[in-house]
């Protein structure tokens, strides 16, 4: 198994740590969820980018709270023979590169209507930072010739924002939609080791929404 991956899901559970505990220090303000990503791009790198992750926000004064989280997402880095000047042999199934990423995020938000039952509504704006993984891939060219891909990949930097609402069943537990754009300053170094061809994909700038159960202390 891949030790990104194993690090990755630690990386989950010491958080979901760390979020109990700061919840204990301060009961009345503290709220953690737990939530589903769908990132759409525009298929430069990728198309369909899916998360599961931790979120928790601590509520300052008049409606303002600042947000955490972490999210583990795994995604096809679509066609990368392409970006590198490369057709594929068209006989053969398509091929991307497997993928995936840890994404740390913080960020500073603006609640209204808070209730304790019923709708209140929100916006957030984030950053984060974003530990990704691409595997290697090969095949054949439309010529015939194979391609070998390497990718280097370094660290991203994410923009966030998100507009959203929650509705609050109780005091404690509520569920949360809400839709989100970003993005994301990428360092990827492609490299073809067969023919020596090589491109950069330095940004995207996906779409998407996420969906959470929260619980409040």
């Amino acid at each position: 198994m891949n030790p990104t991956r194993i690090a990755q899901k630690v990386s989950i559970f010491l958080a979901l740590a760390l979020l109990a505990g700061t919840s204990q220090s301060d009961e009345s303000k503290f709220e953690v969820g737990f939530r589903v990503n769908v990132l759409l791009g525009d298929g430069v790198p990728s198309n369909d980018i899916l998360g599961l992750g931790v979120i928790g926000r601590y509520r300052l004064s008049d409606g303002w709270f600042a947000g955490a989280g972490l999210d583990l997402y795994e995604y096809d880095f679509e066609r990368p023979w392409r970006i590198v000047g490369l057709e594929q042999d068209p006989a053969a199934d398509v091929i991307d590169a497997a993928a995936d990423s840890t994404v740390f995020h913080g960020s500073l938000g603006r609640l209204y209507n808070e209730t304790d039952h019923g709708f209140d509504w929100f916006w957030t704006l984030g950053v984060g930072y974003s530990l990704p993984n691409v595997d290697d891939v090969s095949g054949l060219t439309d010529t015939g010739e194979t391609f070998d891909l390497t990718f280097d990949v370094g660290h991203e930097f994410h923009l966030m924002a998100s507009l959203g609402t929650s509705y609050n069943f109780s005091s404690t537990w509520s569920a949360t939609f809400a839709a989100r754009v970003e993005h994301h300053f990428m360092d990827v170094l492609i490299t073809d080791r067969v023919s020596g061809n090589t491109a950069k994909v330095d940004s995207q700038s996906p779409k998407g929404a996420y969906l959470s159960l929260n619980y409040r202390f």
